[in-house]
């Protein structure tokens, strides 16, 4: 190979490697701080977190999940896709056989959130994007999954941590990243509904559609998030008695605004439903 021909290649393994990087970082969500001033419990119980941490600051959608599907899914042996996510309400299709499954967004679809995972599927998400993505490892990272047993970890002690780590946002997480508001006025304190305010805000509360991320962007809470009120009903990393907790309301027919509430949550079995859907949360390192 002559001198120009080698420099050819050099230029063309630079780029493709740039590209790849830029391809690998397109994958993670994009979040925002929650600071780290220890806040009190609102009336119902929650919201109080003493770290500073970043959590999403939209639903995870379709476009960041078929990059996962991609890179950890070729077999489909944890059952991360459904098939009803090629369906009316969901957004990603699937091809070839198993060992070698690829995944594509619909058309239009690529920003609208995820839906048709359980709780579990988060979870496994969230070690990847620890794992560093690509061919990152779903069972180990943030939470250890093994022999059918599940070891949560202790966010406070991640969130001092070096590293960043991903992990599901524990409920107080979710809940003061949704309604407390470090600059309310007449003091910090909490709202009733995640879009600083006592009121009802825009949403796609009952309209049988799910949105775009970010699609109403009057409806913002204080640090930033949309969609914590309507969308998806959003898994947190709570679990009592074999359920796992929800919040937020969703675009599905018969719910209404009341759902959108600081006051409502759920303990629900983890299922696989066209309105489930989650956001993440990192925790230590750049996460700080």
């Amino acid at each position: 190979m002559n001198v120009k021909n080698l420099i050819s290649a050099v230029v063309v393994v630079t780029l493709t490697f740039a590209v790849g990087a830029v391809q690998a970082q397109t994958t993670l969500p994009e979040t925002v701080p929650v600071g780290g001033s220890p806040n009190k419990a609102d009336t119902t119980g929650f919201g109080a977190v003493a770290y500073a941490y970043k959590i999403g600051k939209y639903e995870v959608t379709n476009a960041e999940f078929a990059a996962f599907l991609n890179a950890a899914n070729k077999t489909n042996t944890h059952k991360l896709y459904d098939a009803r996510m090629a369906g009316e309400y969901g957004g990603i299709t699937r091809s070839g056989d198993s060992g070698s499954y690829t995944y594509a967004v619909k058309d239009g679809w690529g920003k609208k959130p995820i839906n048709y995972v359980t709780w579990e599927t988060a979870i496994r998400y969230t070690n990847w994007l620890t794992n560093g993505q690509g061919k990152g490892d779903t069972e180990t990272g943030s939470y250890t999954i093994k022999d059918g047993k599940l070891t949560v970890p202790d966010h406070a002690k991640l969130a001092a941590g070096k590293e960043t780590k991903w992990v599901l946002p524990t409920e107080d997480e979710w809940y003061k990243a949704a309604y407390y508001d470090p600059n309310k006025t007449g003091g910090a304190g909490y709202w009733k509904y995640p879009a600083k305010s006592d009121d009802a805000p825009e949403a796609n509360i009952n309209t049988n559609a799910p949105s775009d991320v970010g699609s109403h962007t009057k409806a913002v809470s204080p640090y930033g998030t949309f969609d914590q009120g309507g969308n998806m009903w959003e898994y947190n990393e709570s679990r009592k008695g074999g359920k796992v907790g929800l919040r937020g309301g969703s675009f599905y027919i018969n719910d209404n605004e009341s759902y959108l509430r600081s006051a409502i949550r759920y303990d629900v079995l983890s299922a696989k439903w066209p309105n489930y859907g989650f956001r993440v949360a990192a925790l230590g390192g750049a996460a700080k």
